[in-house]
């Protein structure tokens, strides 16, 4: 291995603001941290030996402690780069024989924002006003990075949690939802992927690159993938609807059929667009086990180089920390759309 490339990994965390280090790496085993671009909760666990009980009796960790964490990597120069993953708190706790096992999420189970259901409607009113409304009453930051906005004649919550509510509203607007370091932040993949690629991946690594590959597999289908999509809706006898292809298309001839309340054929267009997008954006995928002495994150985008019918550039849905190396789940961006 390069003397570029880390030798090892380090997870550095405050517990409840107070620096556990050292305690922490003679009872260590292992320790994952999963960055999720959209849909779910990103989460570290974190597993250590208890020969004595300790971590059992006083050492027993209280769920909703806050645990905040920065990965430190290292290389044989003695050289280092630390990466900060934010602020969890700790959700579930299980043992085993003499290991016990945390599981901290980066959601505040202090708020309601997973734990309860609720009612609520609006009317005449813009999306970002919604989620707006939900961060506050559950005590977070709202983060807003799409362009786009919509004004909404009615928006429904109808015994629903505000988490459960919010994943439906992005799903059905094709946005993306992410919960960390207590905030919400919403976004538009379209958006990310149309950024300027950080990082090349080359599929045979040489000394100089930055990110070295150590396992590679990869998925290319067609199945669940359409070459358009119609969007429709009637009321009143009067039907609009609106037909989205991209000119780069999948070889396929089927099209997808959506019956949504619209009220013009702008918006059925563009309700289109992102519907076909979902669709189709995990159509060829890449993941890749890699040494990185670079900070990865979920939603960076990479140019994969020298991966022959995959080269291209690709976003980071899923990006999996540990102590010995990372993955990153990639899939092709999609253009056009």
């Amino acid at each position: 291995m390069s003397t570029k490339f880390a030798r090892s990994t380090k997870l550095n965390i405050l517990y409840n603001h107070q620096d556990i280090k050292e305690i922490l790496n003679k009872h260590l085993i292992s320790w994952t941290y999963t960055d999720n671009l959209s849909g779910e909760i990103d989460d570290l666990n974190i597993e250590l030996e208890d020969t004595e009980a300790l971590w059992l009796g006083d050492w027993f960790p209280s769920k909703g402690s806050l645990i905040q964490a920065t990965i430190e990597k290292l290389n044989l120069e003695n050289s280092s780069f630390k990466q900060q993953i934010g602020k969890f708190e700790v959700d579930t706790i299980n043992g085993r024989e003499s290991v016990i096992s945390i599981m901290a999420l980066a959601t505040s189970e202090k708020s309601s924002l997973r734990g309860e259901e609720k009612s609520k409607a609006w009317e005449k009113v813009k999306l970002k006003s919604v989620f707006t409304e939900i961060a506050k009453r559950n005590v977070m930051k709202l983060v807003w990075q799409s362009s786009d906005n919509p004004t909404k004649d009615r928006i429904e919550q109808d015994n629903e949690t505000d988490l459960a509510f919010i994943y439906r509203l992005c799903k059905d607007e094709g946005l993306c939802l992410k919960i960390a370091n207590n905030s919400i932040v919403i976004l538009n993949e379209e958006d990310y992927e149309k950024q300027e690629a950080k990082y090349y991946i080359r599929r045979k690594s040489k000394e100089t690159d930055l990110i070295k590959v150590i396992e590679r597999s990869f998925s290319s289908t067609l199945t669940d993938t359409y070459k358009a999509c119609k969007v429709t809706h009637t009321v009143k006898k009067k039907t609009i609807s609106a037909t989205f292809t991209p000119k780069k298309q999948p070889k396929t001839g089927r099209v997808l059929n959506v019956k949504q309340e619209v009220k013009s054929q702008a918006e059925a267009l563009r309700i289109a667009k992102k519907k076909l997008r979902e669709k189709n954006k995990e159509a060829t995928t890449v993941t890749l086990k890699v040494y990185s002495l670079v900070a990865l994150y979920a939603g960076m985008t990479f140019n994969l180089v020298e991966f022959g019918k995959l080269n291209g550039k690709y976003i980071a849905s899923k990006v999996v920390h540990n102590d010995s190396s990372t993955t990153l789940y990639l899939r092709r961006c999609l253009e056009g759309y």
